[in-house]
């Protein structure tokens, strides 16, 4: 299979080693490529802190994120998909646990905080919030990195295709046939 295939393709099986390895190339091409455009379009010191803006050039800020992160979606899903297959399951769950995921991060936890006006304090759920994004966050990228990262694919074919660790021919057979 090749890089485009593996990298664009939803066909097909992926081994652990090249999920792990492409999918931690995409990220660092991503994260670069987020910081580099920062830079060059000014945005790049509420990217380096990890803070956004909370009035004035917000939506800049967010616009470009949420580019950057789109750009990056298909290879990361593509290469989900197929380390599903490889485990004999259907990708859609892992998929749709990513764009979660994705959702996820960009939940805006303290802007909508309700403060009572007598007391002066923040209702349960905005306290609570934060917690349950970030935790259903957590939850779901165990699920994925569990599953797809730690997990054996099927040593022989399934109904996805042969699997990506079959033993090829060897070019050169010994002496005497053997081979």
């Amino acid at each position: 299979m090749s890089l485009n295939d593996k990298l664009f393709s939803f066909e097909g099986r992926l081994r652990r080693l090249d999920w792990w390895v492409l999918g931690t190339l995409v990220w660092l091409v991503q994260s670069l490529t987020h910081f580099a455009s920062a830079w060059v379009l000014g945005l790049d010191r509420h990217m380096l802190t990890g803070t956004y803006p909370v009035v004035g050039d917000s939506w800049p800020v967010l616009l470009h994120s949420v580019i950057i992160t789109l750009l990056f979606t298909w290879p990361q899903l593509a290469l989900t998909a197929k380390r599903a297959h490889d485990i004999d399951r259907r990708a859609w769950s892992f998929v749709l646990v990513w764009i979660g995921i994705g959702a996820l991060a960009y939940w805006p936890t303290q802007s909508f905080a309700v403060v009572d006006p007598i007391t002066r304090q923040v209702d349960l759920w905005s306290r609570m919030e934060p917690w349950v994004v970030t935790g259903s966050a957590l939850a779901g990228l165990l699920y994925v990195f569990i599953l797809l990262g730690f997990i054996d694919g099927n040593p022989g074919p399934n109904r996805f295709g042969r699997s990506p660790k079959a033993v090829q021919r060897p070019v050169f057979s010994a002496p005497g046939g053997a081979g």
